[in-house]
């Protein structure tokens, strides 16, 4: 047996070893799913907007799920070696929310909603997508969809 095999081996035995996720992961995992959920579930419960003058109702019903929503995922903690996607997750959350708050307050202030919608989208959709690569990355999946509307 040759020394590429016994440290292929090594190598097979010692990743396999790690058991994948750790406990703290797990825990994570299974907490800010929660969390998602039942953000998921209650934006669920948000109808859109029927006509562009109900825009700012819809944006503050949204607001009023999402920022408790990241209140409690922020009082969960990640293992040090998630910590940074942890941080992106949590970080491309507060972006939305700012988001969203600058233009309930925009249309407060007699913006165009059809232009403050387009431009909206416009704004979420890279902030959504780097959350999603974060949630994905911790491999919590209520999470990859709950900051979007």
């Amino acid at each position: 047996m040759s020394w590429r095999v016994v440290l292929a081996s090594v190598v097979a035995l010692a990743v396999a070893g790690c058991g994948g996720s750790s406990e703290s992961l797990k825990k994570l995992q299974t907490q800010a799913g929660r969390v998602c959920t039942r953000g998921l579930d209650a934006s669920a419960l948000i109808q859109p907007p029927a006509i562009p003058a109900a825009t700012t109702k819809f944006l503050r019903r949204g607001i009023s799920v999402l920022g408790p929503e990241l209140a409690d995922l922020r009082r969960l903690r990640a293992p040090s070696d998630n910590a940074d996607a942890y941080s992106a997750a949590l970080g491309a959350l507060a972006r939305e929310l700012t988001i969203l708050t600058v233009t309930a307050h925009d249309l407060d202030r007699g913006a165009d909603p059809l232009t403050t919608i387009k431009t909206l989208q416009h704004r979420l959709a890279p902030v959504e997508a780097a959350g999603e690569a974060a949630w994905r990355t911790l491999d919590v999946p209520a999470c990859v969809t709950a900051g979007g509307m």
